[in-house]
């Protein structure tokens, strides 16, 4: 508890040891809701990621048969949407760590720019295998696209200050 508020509490007329009392009950509740906080997090992690993997296999057709500037864009939409999923279900989460976001903002972009190169080169084999009109598609350039698009919504919440994180 503050300091000024236990001042502010003995001068109300309250004993040492029912601030006390209060002191240890407040800090039941922050356990009680880090406790919470971290499941949520890690049930949203498992949500994202199933996204990312339905996602991408969402995006096999289009992979096969759409080019240049629209696939690009169609890539980036499909990763704004689950960025904007995720963003929404951290900014729920009150207490967090700083691990939690540095876990958050390393782990989710990488799995989901492995997941976007493997779908790629797979819809390169089909393209190729089927001797499709449409040219093969750089795994690393998609990737780094996805990548970049699920990110930067919750990089913006950053910035903006909606993300807030406990020291532990």
């Amino acid at each position: 508890m503050h300091p000024k508020k236990k001042e502010e509490l003995l001068k109300k007329g309250w004993e040492e040891a029912e601030i006390k009392n209060a002191e240890n009950i407040l800090d039941k509740v922050e356990l009680h809701d880090l406790f919470f906080s971290k499941i949520t997090f890690w049930s949203a992690l498992v949500v994202i990621i199933f996204a990312n993997l339905l996602i991408s296999l969402v995006l096999i057709p289009f992979l096969i048969v759409l080019a240049s500037w629209i696939l690009y864009s169609t890539v980036a939409i499909l990763a704004l949407i689950i960025g904007f999923l995720y963003d929404l279900l951290i900014t729920d989460i009150k207490i967090l760590e700083r691990k939690h976001h540095l876990l958050a903002g390393i782990t989710i972009p990488l799995l989901a720019f492995i997941n976007i190169i493997i779908m790629v080169l797979v819809s390169n084999k089909f393209i190729t295998d089927l001797h499709l009109y449409n040219s093969p598609h750089n795994p690393w350039l998609l990737g780094l696209v996805f990548a970049i698009a699920l990110i930067t919504p919750y990089l913006i919440a950053r910035i903006k200050g909606k993300h807030q994180f406990q020291e532990v």
